[in-house]
């Protein structure tokens, strides 16, 4: 739901807010560029079907007026879907935050995005406020036919449980891990990359083998590799880990790949382990990726290992 909103967010900026002006000069023509009179769409249809000798419902439905509103109106109806299906808003909660949305983006047209623009290059209107306040509770009225949204769970049910290593931690670690990385490869090492990679394996396998699952990234934001049990994640376990991950895929890209030179493989392998490694993880309570899961291993806190360690120690 999160990804889908900030796709929807992003198209909905773009319509609204793109082309940005190219020649600013043209700007401050003495042009009216805000329209505080309701229903003004209805007269301009109107004039503009008489401008052209035309009446009727095609003539209606065709006119440049109509077809504006109605793109305005469709603009936010995914938005009333959403927050009825999705978040169980109410209809005057989605009556009230599509006119503040909408009211926001006219501000923003008006004052020409906040100053940035000398004059406004989109008119605010307020028939846009209109039609965006209508398509939200139209979003909202047809929400429970859209069977692609689905409701979202309660925070308990769908967040990661406390404790739990997430996936924006770890990528800090990895970071962390290939900046030291770097750092040897540009002051100690030949500038083959293959030596560079050595350097990785040391750093995500053997390092953790010997410290009982810390690589330095990992202990710089508070975390090890441990068994599924929470024992010691034997060198294995380990290995396994990381040729099903980062070091499976940088000893692809600097080793293999050079030799079969097949861009879509590389493509293939490349989505593969992100998916795998990075994205799927993303959508689990457990925030663990199928390359632990194939290795039994995952992520434990510093903290809480402190903490079960001690308590095991007062049992012995």
């Amino acid at each position: 739901m999160l990804y889908g909103l900030l796709a929807y967010g992003l198209v909905a900026m773009a319509l609204i807010f793109l082309p940005f002006p190219s020649d600013v000069s043209s700007l401050c023509q003495g042009d009216r560029m805000l329209s505080t009179v309701p229903f003004q769409w209805v007269t301009d249809m109107r004039n503009n079907m008489a401008a052209y000798g035309r009446s009727g419902v095609g003539a209606m439905v065709t006119s440049s007026a109509f077809l504006q509103q109605m793109f305005n109106v469709a603009l936010f109806v995914p938005l009333g879907v959403v927050l009825r299906k999705a978040y169980g808003k109410g209809p005057l909660a989605v009556v009230a935050i599509g006119l503040g949305i909408s009211l926001a983006v006219e501000v923003v047209q008006y004052t020409g995005n906040f100053g940035y623009y000398p004059c406004p290059y989109r008119i605010a209107d307020v028939d846009d406020l209109i039609s965006n306040t209508a398509g939200a509770l139209f979003g909202w009225m047809v929400a429970p036919v859209a069977l692609m949204v689905p409701r979202l769970p309660d925070s308990t049910d769908s967040a990661a449980p406390f404790g739990t290593v997430t996936v924006p931690r770890r990528l800090l670690a990895l970071v962390g891990d290939a900046m030291v990385v770097l750092v040897i490869a540009k002051l100690v090492l030949p500038p083959d990359p293959r030596w560079a990679l050595g350097v990785l394996a040391v750093s995500r396998v053997v390092l953790p083998a010997v410290t009982g699952g810390t690589t330095i990234g990992g202990w710089l934001v508070g975390y090890r590799i441990r068994a599924e049990d929470g024992s010691t994640a034997n060198p294995a376990r380990l290995l396994l880990k990381e040729l099903l991950g980062v070091t499976g895929l940088m000893t692809y890209a600097t080793v293999i790949s050079p030799l079969i030179d097949m861009v879509l493989v590389d493509f293939v392998v490349i989505a593969a382990v992100t998916l795998w490694t990075f994205v799927i993880p993303v959508f689990r309570r457990d925030q663990r990726g199928w390359h632990e899961r194939a290795a039994g291993t995952r992520a434990v806190l510093l903290t809480d290992d402190r903490s079960r360690l001690s308590e095991q120690a007062l049992r012995t």
